[in-house]
């Protein structure tokens, strides 16, 4: 048998293998959760319906809750759900609390795909009460995890903030990558649903590095259609395709078919869409919440190619499931996109009444409060050396100098009051020459970017201003701080084309502070590789860097003499010379 599985699995997991072959109870047992952990759902299925009748007490429980695990993940959940909470049962029989406390997240988290979460959130309680504070941190992470989900999956955000602030605090203590990265799909989950792009970027590209090392199944389907959704919210289909292909293990998952159906759609091409959302809903192992958005997105599809009853009908069958659903927020994002279907529903005597009721219960705005918009509003802002600032990959013209100021700023900081946008941009004009501009300023990115570019909050009278939810800004000075932090100089080079905003004729102080510290990170990054290179002899290197140096900050003196002494031993005549003239002039 070895030599012809052995192939399958790395070096580390083949004494296991072994192992089990030469009839240890335990590693046959960790053998099947290892086939379960890899995907690989019927082996498993098959390996402990042969080695469970042989096995007794706690291993034979364990073996029954893995062997339910594996069961569920394949799509056979009622067969799955039984087998473990008749583990969860025997545990309970022992009287073994850790092990009860880990097993009731197993079956909470069938409950949680399964829509009941009442009783996922009860269970998850119940875990956390048994596990102990003071041993086992990576199991009662799971349990913190598991609450912190339900939380985000109920709206209530600000709990899952907390849970996830314990998660955060119980991972200080231990370097295990899996529940980190589960805690990170929650986080995502969490910024997905608040509209924050920026950080929900970050976070699923942070759990991409992570699954892509521990290689979890779950995790990495999990991460594949979370990161093409998201790609291809933001209008980069191409990278939305390459994300699902590259990292989903199993281009025939269910998930990975849905999310290849929404791909479709979203590119109009919805006779395709149909067909993969189709075949989706009828694979087994969809989970109810990608059962839900493939049925909404199936009913865009169907009504695109001039369906109507077809897609009233499907529609109808997922507003069946948002009616009761304990989930709901989940999909809040969905029929932000999906307003034509929503529209026609809220047009349709019989559909009217639910799909009403479902929009007050997600606090959804009515259509034609405000203009609602199919995707993120995806803005480029370029600060460094010009002032410019791209929507969807178009230019677009600002004539108020201080409207890309006033951007990046909000970029930079949000939530801040009219006072102290104009006591930190502008503290030398008076009161009401910086109101009346920061009025026209606003209503300059409102006409230009769209209603939805800015968001305020807070009290009518003194509201506060940050970026819309939906506002996804490439900001140079951001990636320019992010390139200098990871090391990655060539970078930061290439982004620094210039000062901060350097044609900016009104005065500034924050202007003026941010540019000096951009100037001063980056020709410290600079100086150091240039000192650098010079004690390790590599002369070339260190006159590149005096010249990069230079172009941030011509005005150096110790630099400019320390080129020309590097000059004399490496560079041409022609260059030492053009060198000398540039240090005799600066000291004139």
């Amino acid at each position: 048998m070895a030599s012809m599985v052995s192939g399958r699995f790395s070096e580390a997991e083949l004494p296991l293998m072994r192992a089990s072959e030469l009839g240890d109870a335990e590693a046959r047992v960790e053998f099947g959760n290892l086939l379960r952990l890899q995907g690989r759902f019927s082996e498993a299925i098959r390996h402990f319906e042969a080695i469970t009748p042989e096995l007794t007490g706690e291993l034979a429980l364990r073996a029954l809750r893995w062997w339910g695990t594996a069961d569920f993940q394949a799509g056979r959940m009622a067969e799955g759900l039984e087998r473990c909470e008749r583990a969860w049962r025997g545990y309970m029989a022992l009287g073994d609390d850790e092990r009860i406390g880990r097993v009731t997240q197993t079956v909470a988290q069938m409950f949680v795909q399964m829509g009941d979460m009442p009783r996922a959130r009860h269970l998850y309680g119940e875990a956390l009460r048994l596990l102990p504070t003071d041993s086992t941190p990576v199991a009662r992470l799971s349990a913190l995890t598991g609450l912190a989900n339900i939380q985000v999956l109920t709206g209530d955000f600000a709990g899952a903030r907390a849970t996830l602030a314990q998660g955060w605090q119980i991972l200080e203590h231990t370097h295990a990558l899996t529940p980190r990265a589960f805690l990170l799909t929650v986080e995502a989950e969490l910024h997905h649903l608040t509209g924050d792009q920026a950080l929900h970027l970050r976070t699923l590209q942070e759990l991409r590095a992570l699954v892509e090392t521990t290689q979890d199944f779950e995790l990495l389907t999990w991460t594949a259609t979370r990161l093409a959704d998201l790609y291809s919210r933001q209008g980069e289909h191409g990278r939305a395709l390459e994300a699902l292909l590259d990292l989903a293990p199993d281009a025939a998952h269910p998930a990975v078919t849905m999310t290849r159906g929404v791909l479709l759609r979203r590119r109009q091409h919805h006779a395709q869409a149909a067909d993969y959302l189709n075949r989706a809903l009828e694979a087994p192992g969809l989970g109810e919440g990608q059962r839900v958005r493939a049925l909404l997105h199936l009913a865009e599809a169907q009504a695109a190619q001039g369906d109507e009853s077809g897609s009233l009908s499907t529609f109808r069958a997922a507003l069946t499931a948002l009616i009761s659903a304990r989930d709901r927020m989940l999909y809040r994002p969905d029929l932000q996109e999906l307003t034509n279907l929503v529209q026609r529903a809220l047009l349709d005597p019989d559909l009217a009444p639910d799909i009403q009721l479902v929009l007050e219960k997600l606090a959804f705005p009515r259509i034609g409060d405000r203009a609602p918009t199919a995707a993120p509003l995806h803005l480029r802002v370029a600060t460094l050396g010009r002032a410019e600032v791209e929507r969807g990959g178009e230019r677009v013209s600002l004539s108020l100098e201080g409207s890309v100021l006033t951007l990046a700023y909000l970029a930079l900081n949000p939530g801040r009051t009219r006072r102290e946008l104009e006591a930190t941009i502008y503290p030398d004009r008076d009161p009401k020459t910086a109101g009346d501009y920061f009025r026209a300023v606003f209503r300059e990115l409102r006409v230009r970017l769209g209603p939805e570019v800015l968001h305020m909050e807070g009290s009518p009278k003194q509201p506060r201003y940050q970026l819309g939810p939906e506002v996804h800004v490439q900001l140079d000075v951001t990636e320019l701080r992010e390139a200098l932090e990871s090391g990655d100089l060539p970078r930061a080079l290439a982004l620094y084309r210039g000062p901060f905003l350097p044609g900016l004729r009104m005065e500034s102080e924050w202007a003026d502070e941010l540019r000096e510290e951009l100037r001063v990170l980056l020709t410290l990054e600079l100086r150091s590789r240039l000192n650098r290179a010079r004690e390790e002899g590599d002369l070339r290197r260190a006159l590149l860097y005096a010249n990069e140096f230079l172009r941030v900050d011509p005005y150096d003196v110790g630099v400019l003499e320390t080129r020309v002494e590097i000059a004399r031993q490496v560079a041409t005549p022609q260059e030492l010379a053009r060198y000398v003239v540039e240090l005799h002039r600066m000291r004139v």
